[in-house]
């Protein structure tokens, strides 16, 4: 008889959880990019909530990623904690797709096998999805080839003294076992729990009945990935996590009492599926699969007609907080948790761009506040300057973000989309500093020589900004929504505005020639303040170029 391994044990947890985070990786990669957009046309409506959960799951393989990403879509408004509930529902029963895979003994036979392919397709491919798709299947083989190390390493454990009389208290104390698999899976992936348990089944270490309180503590233990990332979000964070944690205990609540009853009804349908399909497992490790599959969809059942009841009940328990004092000013959507998925990642930051591009929009619609007459310059001033530290803080934090995000998990239209972002970015924290520090010296030099602007001086000031304004607002439709026709119109503009600049500086000259003295006062800084204003609108024009060249034709 062998002797029980550690060795063996170790390595094939170690192969198992490596190749569920290449799978995860990889499949985020071939898909991540149309995540936000499925996820964009959801509605209220809990069955298609509901299926996107399962299959968003299945394609990043982690219930646990998509609950993280689905607190950080609630804190920033993204969706609703009605759509959340659903979606997780859903995220839980797409957990099944692995553990179902697991329980196909055969599959860990030829797991060198589907390795080997996987090696030798990322290997010889050219195009980046192409190689992707072989890690993806290396990485799935790598999940059955510690699985099989696992089993083998199990095995001898039906026949240690120690181990059986471990085994046989678990099985007499269901609620131990149910403890002790919620911290496992806690501590791992559920995924590697049921895996773990599916290991001990095919090796004869445990019994059918004794591994459900294994499937349970392994569904809850899932719900802690989303907690520990709910300590630092915001209200609906928190919801969103409570609620997946709250509909997971009522479904372990409901059927623990009844687990002998569970498992003959599993017994039942594990037999007749074996019948329909040969290659399904009809021993305890089916049986196993059977149940964590059987144990959410129930609690889908259960939970999708009674979501405004939970809904509510999760508002009573986390309420709206009181207003505070101002906080700081810090990003809102840079969630860690996303650059997991860079096509996630890239979201949140577009959302932050958002945030900057409004603040400079305001400044820019303000700047020329500072120059008029009657206004209080050390007041515009300070606001100015207060609103590019605020673009200062959300540019140094997109900057950090991205350099995060690790260049070998992204494809090559990510990565043009990182520098566009990174670019446009840049752009942004340049009209702030032009605003905050160009023209607000220049402001500050008209207040010291107290010089006032001609009439008409001002006047072709104010059409000037106005017609940049223009192209500052056609640029964030475009960043909200890229259009070919928008960006024509921006660079239309872009040669007008050019042209225009010119013919003002030449009636700005004429005024001089005329021996207007408002106009020779003030002669320096209006001509600088054309400049400035132009210079903005060659970066609103860059941005548009910029986001323009990530735009799918």
């Amino acid at each position: 008889m062998e002797s029980f391994s550690w060795s063996v044990l170790i390595g094939g947890l170690a192969f198992f959880f490596f190749g569920l985070a290449g799978a995860r990786k990889g499949l985020g990669l071939v898909v991540g990019d149309r995540l936000r957009a499925a996820l964009g046309r959801l509605t209220d409506n809990r069955f298609k909530a509901f299926g996107f959960g399962i299959l968003v799951t299945i394609l990043l393989q982690s219930s646990g990623a998509t609950s993280i990403m689905l607190i950080s879509f609630a804190d920033t408004r993204l969706i609703n904690l009605f759509q959340a509930i659903a979606i997780l529902l859903g995220s839980d029963f797409g957990t099944t797709f692995v553990v179902v895979l697991l329980a196909i003994h055969r599959i860990a036979d030829i797991s060198l096998v589907i390795i080997a392919a996987g090696f030798f397709i990322e290997m010889i491919a050219r195009q980046r999805k192409t190689k992707a798709f072989g890690s993806i299947l290396m990485s799935f083989g790598l999940i059955f080839y510690g699985m099989k190390l696992m089993v083998t390493a199990a095995v001898p454990l039906q026949y240690d003294p120690v181990s059986l009389q471990i085994f046989a208290y678990l099985g007499d104390h269901p609620f131990a076992s149910l403890i002790a698999a919620t911290i496992i899976a806690a501590a791992v992936h559920s995924a590697g729990m049921i895996g773990i348990a599916i290991a001990l089944a095919f090796s004869g270490a445990i019994t059918f009945e004794a591994s459900i309180p294994l499937v349970l503590g392994a569904n809850v233990g899932t719900c802690v990935t989303a907690i520990l990332a709910a300590l630092n979000s915001k209200t609906e964070g928190k919801r969103v996590a409570a609620a997946h944690t709250l509909a997971k205990v009522i479904g372990v609540v409901i059927a623990f009492p009844f687990i002998g009853r569970i498992a003959g009804l599993m017994d039942i349908l594990g037999d007749k599926l074996s019948d329909l399909f040969s290659f399904l497992d009809a021993g305890v490790g089916g049986k196993i699969a059977l149940t964590h599959i059987f144990f959410n969809m129930a609690l889908a059942v259960l939970i999708l007609p009674l979501i405004n009841v939970l809904v509510k009940l999760v508002q009573r328990m986390i309420p709206e907080p009181k207003e505070r004092a101002e906080e700081e000013f810090k990003p809102l959507y840079l969630e860690k948790a996303a650059l997991e998925t860079p096509a996630l990642a890239f979201a949140q930051v577009k959302r932050e761009i958002l945030r900057i591009t409004s603040i400079a929009y305001d400044m820019f619609g303000n700047c020329l506040k500072m120059f008029s007459r009657g206004m209080d310059i050390t007041e515009e001033v300070e606001k100015m300057q207060d609103e590019d530290d605020k673009i200062d803080v959300l540019d140094k934090a997109i900057r950090f973000y991205l350099a995060d995000i690790s260049t070998e998990k992204l494809s090559t239209d990510q990565s043009r989309t990182q520098m566009m972002l990174l670019s446009v970015t840049s752009d942004l924290e340049e009209i702030g500093d032009t605003i905050s520090k160009e023209m607000v010296l220049l402001a500050k030099k008209k207040a010291q020589w107290r010089r006032i602007f001609s009439d008409d001086g001002w006047h072709d000031l104010r059409n000037f900004q106005s017609m940049v304004g223009e192209n500052f607002d056609l640029m964030i439709s475009i960043l909200t929504q890229p259009s070919e026709e928008l960006a024509a119109r921006v660079y239309h503009h872009e040669e007008r505005i050019d042209e225009v600049e010119q013919t003002l500086r030449q009636a700005h000259i004429n005024r001089l020639h005329q021996g207007l003295k408002e106009a020779f006062d003030t002669s320096s800084i209006h001509l600088d303040i054309l400049g400035n204003l132009r210079r903005i609108n060659s970066k609103i024009a860059h941005i548009v170029r910029m986001t323009m060249s990530c735009t799918p034709k």
